[in-house]
């Protein structure tokens, strides 16, 4: 949770790793308004802000969800229904194909004559066409 996160010598919440845990930290240092450099509160090590535990993500802030570039690629095609996805059709940037395992996906570019780029909700693949 953060604090006074806005000013060097306010408080935040930071990861400390001497203590293995998330505790209140001095701010010492600020890049632009977020805090770069702090000191725990307890056991009074500096270290770079951290602003979760090493392989977790940091708590979402409240607000309006960032819509993804699929998302963006897709509402923004002016494509109704997709094209059933087949290796023997030709396709082009921007065209929604609708593929039997990887779902509902927008080719984001042609490679060359055989292969396409095409962005799924569960990231980029690349798949033949024209052949």
């Amino acid at each position: 949770m953060e604090r006074d996160n806005n000013r060097t010598g306010g408080t935040v919440d930071s990861w400390c790793g001497k203590c293995k845990m998330m505790l209140a930290h001095t701010i010492e240092a600020l890049v632009g308004t977020k805090p770069a450099r702090v000191h725990c509160n307890t056991c009074n090590t500096q270290h770079a802000y951290k602003a979760s535990e090493p392989g977790k993500r940091a708590a979402k802030l409240p607000g309006k969800p960032r819509a993804t570039r699929y998302q963006g690629l897709l509402k923004g095609s002016s494509a109704e229904t997709p094209k059933a996805y087949s290796p023997k059709e030709r396709y082009q940037s921007g065209d929604v194909v609708q593929h039997p395992n990887f779902g509902v996906g927008v080719t984001t570019a042609v490679k060359d004559d055989t292969k396409i780029e095409v962005l799924f909700e569960g990231g980029p693949k690349v798949l033949v066409h024209g052949r």
